[in-house]
């Protein structure tokens, strides 16, 4: 896959992590699209993507605080690596990274999840090959409009200051 670099590089302005979704489903044609991205964009041999359209609601597990908990997410992607890499953080990292991006082009929202996930529900939902691990998710669907005032701050602090 040829990576989309203007796109990409455009969505990074508008990425930010959400966890709270509208439940309705993604659009087809989007799914579409965001699979054919985790088909292809397989920048190493040892990380894949796969995107799964029904998140199980046991997949996101516990709350961090006010800020922690996934709710409403439609759809997920699972992030694979083959424990045989010693590589693997870095190249489930840069593919995730691509992934998110990809996400947020199509008007999606997401957020990196690498703990606080079940990683036995989604290897049984995204399938794992021998060796092979989840070691991350993120959730995908439309972001819920509405935010709760401990959300709206905790994404301000992320923020840099206006120049």
């Amino acid at each position: 896959m040829e990576i989309p670099a203007s796109r990409w590089y455009s969505a990074i302005p508008k990425r930010r992590s959400r966890r709270q979704f509208d439940s309705k489903p993604v659009d087809p044609d989007h799914l579409a699209r965001l699979y054919s991205v985790c088909a292809e964009f397989k920048p190493f041999p040892h990380a894949r993507a796969v995107l799964v359209t029904e998140s199980p609601k046991r997949l996101f597990k516990g709350i961090m605080g006010l800020f922690g908990k996934i709710e409403g997410a439609p759809s997920f992607v699972a992030f694979i690596g083959n424990m045989e890499s010693p590589y693997v953080q870095e190249e489930i990292g840069y593919t995730r990274e691509g992934i998110v991006l990809g996400a947020t082009a199509l008007q999606l929202a997401t957020c990196w999840v690498g703990g606080f996930f079940r990683p036995d529900v989604a290897a049984a939902v995204a399938g794992t090959g021998e060796n092979e691990r989840v070691l991350a998710v993120t959730p995908v669907g439309y972001a819920k409009e509405s935010q709760s005032i401990e959300k709206k701050l905790m994404t301000g602090f992320g923020r840099n200051p206006p120049t």
